[in-house]
């Protein structure tokens, strides 16, 4: 039998990769093969994230707890209580030691060097639509108003320090230490503004202070009389904080 001739096997060479395929166009022969050596085959591949330092874990670890402690207090924080609850607790009551008239004196002292710096009376006389201007935007915690017209009869007369003003009353403590709620709908309140004296040049407080007995002779003239303004509720039904920064403009009314 004829014996069959040796097989030989042909080793196939790898095929070239497309990057360096690529490479090998682009630069030449020794340069392609540095960088498809550099940046391909010793790229190394992340299977898994690097672990942090200890310390970094650590740091980690308690901000995590410190935000699950906020937000754990941010569900318990209580929800803001209602007006009806407010209402109800007497949150903003006066307690019946505090009303008395002259505990709120000082206050009313307090307003009328308040007014008088807003008005800057001393050069603002004769008053004019500025003048008024300013009193529409004025705090009147403090002022001692007297009602004139009401469509209750029983509040005209009723006088007191202003301890409370809010959108639709005026709440008042009065010389009995009553404290009473004023509606400014359908009432007219007054108030007045004591003109302060000019002081005369050249003359001491001592000597400001002498009366006719000591031999002085007594002032010329008498001393002037106070502003008397009239503040209408029915236009006035507005929260003071709001009042501050509102433009008022002159309009025609047919109920005055």
């Amino acid at each position: 039998m004829a014996s069959k001739p040796p097989t030989t096997t042909s080793v196939s060479k790898p095929k070239e990769s497309i990057a360096q395929n690529l490479l090998s166009r682009a630069h030449p022969p020794e340069i392609a093969s540095q960088i498809f050596t550099d940046k391909v085959k010793l790229r190394p591949l992340y299977l898994k994230p690097s672990e942090p330092s200890p310390h970094n874990a650590q740091q980690a670890r308690r901000l995590k707890r410190i935000h699950a402690q906020e937000s754990r207090k941010k569900k318990q924080k209580p929800k803001p209580l209602s007006s009806r609850e407010k209402r109800a607790l007497c949150l903003y009551d006066i307690p019946k030691s505090n009303q008395k008239y002259s505990i709120y004196e000082p206050l009313y002292r307090m307003w009328i060097g308040y007014i008088q710096e807003v008005l800057d009376i001393s050069r603002s006389l004769p008053i004019s639509s500025g003048t008024a201007a300013k009193l529409c935007s004025a705090d009147y915690h403090g002022a001692l108003l007297t009602v004139t017209r009401s469509r209750c009869v029983s509040r005209v007369g009723v006088e007191g320090i202003v301890v409370k003003d809010t959108k639709h009353a005026f709440e008042i403590v009065t010389k009995r230490d009553e404290v009473k709620l004023l509606p400014k709908e359908g009432t007219i309140f007054k108030f007045a503004i004591p003109i302060p004296e000019p002081k005369k040049e050249g003359v001491s407080e001592e000597d400001s202070e002498k009366t006719p007995e000591d031999g002085t002779p007594e002032e010329e003239g008498k001393k002037p009389e106070d502003l008397v303004f009239e503040l209408h509720g029915d236009q006035f039904i507005y929260r003071a904080s709001d009042r501050a920064n509102r433009k008022f403009r002159p309009r025609f009314l047919r109920n005055l």
